[in-house]
């Protein structure tokens, strides 16, 4: 009896603390995955890495179980232009067991795309096919059109690379054709580019040029550089097996400069392959230069140790299903002992109370972004705290429009903002908070939610991906856990209703 009064005060205590005490609770792992973010967007992996470990373990003290699963995601990312396979396949694991507790099909099918993209890198593609046929699976559930088209060029990929063209071919068409229907003229360049190798593969050149024809002019206009660099390579090796090397080498060369630039070392691989075969005949000396760099980079990306990690997850593939059930009958064990109940209930009330508050904060930053408007000058007449709030007003003004504008270039980082706004970044900060109680992570956010918003709004026949790239996300997907963290509905399913 005592322990349950405690945990009735404790909770008692939690619902009556004021916002600002839980935002500063909630500020710390939500900082360093914002710091995280912004050091992997300028490829700084090493200090992105440590931030985001940091941020994982204050994730898990704050009880932040969708938090975590975002900073395992992007450690996942990390970790794969860092040429570790093994150690993203771990983050990629765990992001999806957090989402499959968490039971959005959704962002179950997301985790799910992350883990057969990370078992592509790491030439698996078997094990990638049953990652990605779930993923699939949980799309659909989801209604996620958008999702449905990303999973499905995944899967050409994969059954490319397990020599199935006709099934590769038949999912990237299915792609294209679902980007078609979106309207996403990018991502229609894409599908094209993941056509081409089956098209290819399949001896069907003129096809295969066709797609590629259309897909490297798309790329180039969406400034997508890394699918630009992939279909390059691509019309790189149609031209080797048409005979036509000369032209091989230079998109082979666009592409190889576009990877160094990326710090992409697996495709740089390729690039390098692709100019070996194409200069043999051509320049002998300058192939093996490209051969020696294509050896040094395939040695150093795969390793005994990352084969041995990825059987041991093959082997634990096929007793999912298990593990789910031993699981559940735990729990009905752990029901029956009275103190463990406890805890848990509480830890489930606060995951629910730390999630409510949080969208309740947002939705009050945007409702106050909304709100702003235009005010006269301040005369002599007024009284200090009219002239304080407003410069808090123009100060508040000034920094929605600089991160409008710099939302569409991804610069919208707190060093970035704050430097826009001829301020240090200690000074910002302090402003910032001065004025609206909140933390740069929390204002951009809203800012990011309320342009989302407008956008679907305004223009319903504006793709979904191009709304994620002016809200300043790199990824569609990214963009689709965000809105759908605040608005509990995907992107397609807020237009939709309120059409």
């Amino acid at each position: 009896m005592k322990c349950v009064r405690f945990i009735t005060y404790v909770l008692t205590v939690l619902m009556l603390m004021p916002a600002k005490a839980e935002a500063e609770v909630l500020t710390k792992g939500e900082q360093l995955l914002e710091i995280a973010d912004s050091l992997y967007s300028v490829q700084q992996y090493d200090k992105a890495l440590k931030y985001a470990e940091q941020s994982a373990e204050a994730m898990r003290s704050e009880h932040s179980i969708e938090g975590e699963s975002d900073v395992m995601n992007l450690m996942a990312i990390i970790y794969v232009r860092k040429g570790k396979f093994d150690k993203a396949a771990e983050c990629a694991h765990r992001c999806n067991e957090i989402d499959e507790k968490l039971g959005d099909p959704d962002n179950i099918s997301s985790s799910l795309n992350t883990l057969a993209a990370i078992y592509m890198s790491m030439r698996q593609p078997r094990e990638a096919e049953k990652y990605i046929l779930k993923g699939i699976d949980y799309a659909k559930k989801a209604d996620n059109p958008q999702r449905m088209a990303v999973l499905h060029g995944m899967a050409s990929e994969v059954y490319q690379h397990l020599g199935d063209y006709e099934r590769s071919l038949y999912y990237a068409t299915e792609a294209y054709e679902m980007e078609k229907t979106l309207g996403c003229k990018e991502k229609m360049a894409i599908r094209q580019a993941q056509r081409a190798p089956a098209l290819i593969a399949l001896e069907r050149y003129d096809e295969a040029r066709k797609a590629l024809d259309e897909a490297i002019p798309g790329l180039r206009e969406s400034g997508n550089l890394h699918s630009l660099a992939i279909a390059c390579n691509q019309m790189g090796q149609l031209l080797h097996q048409a005979n036509n090397d000369s032209a091989a080498v230079s998109y082979y060369n666009e592409a190889l400069k576009i990877f160094i630039a990326q710090h992409d070392l697996y495709n740089e691989s390729r690039s390098h392959q692709g100019l070996y075969e194409s200069l043999r005949q051509i320049d002998p000396a300058q192939a093996m230069e490209h051969n020696d760099r294509y050896l040094e980079l395939r040695d150093s990306l795969y390793d005994k140790d990352t084969g041995e990690l990825l059987s041991k997850y093959a082997a634990e593939y096929g007793v999912d299903e298990l593990k789910a059930e031993n699981r559940q009958m735990q729990s009905y064990i752990i029901m029956g002992i009275v103190g463990v109940v406890a805890l848990v209930c509480l830890g489930c009330v606060l995951v629910w109370w730390i999630r409510r508050r949080q969208k309740q904060r947002i939705e009050l930053l945007i409702k106050q972004i909304e709100a702003l408007k235009p005010q006269p000058t301040v005369v002599e007449e007024e009284k200090p705290e009219e002239v304080e709030d407003h410069e808090d007003h123009q100060f508040l003004m000034k920094l929605v429009e600089v991160v409008n504008t710099n939302l569409p270039t991804g610069h919208y980082g707190v060093e970035q903002i704050a430097q826009d706004m001829n301020m240090s970044v200690q000074t910002f900060r302090r402003r910032l908070m001065g004025a609206t109680g909140e933390s740069p992570k929390a204002f951009i956010s809203a800012i990011q939610m309320e342009r989302a918003v407008k956008l679907l709004k305004d223009d319903p026949d504006l793709p979904i991906s191009r709304i994620a790239t002016l809200c300043g996300y790199d990824e569609t997907n990214s963009f689709g856990r965000s809105f759908k963290r605040f608005y509990n509905v995907t992107p397609s399913q807020y237009r939709d209703k309120t059409a």
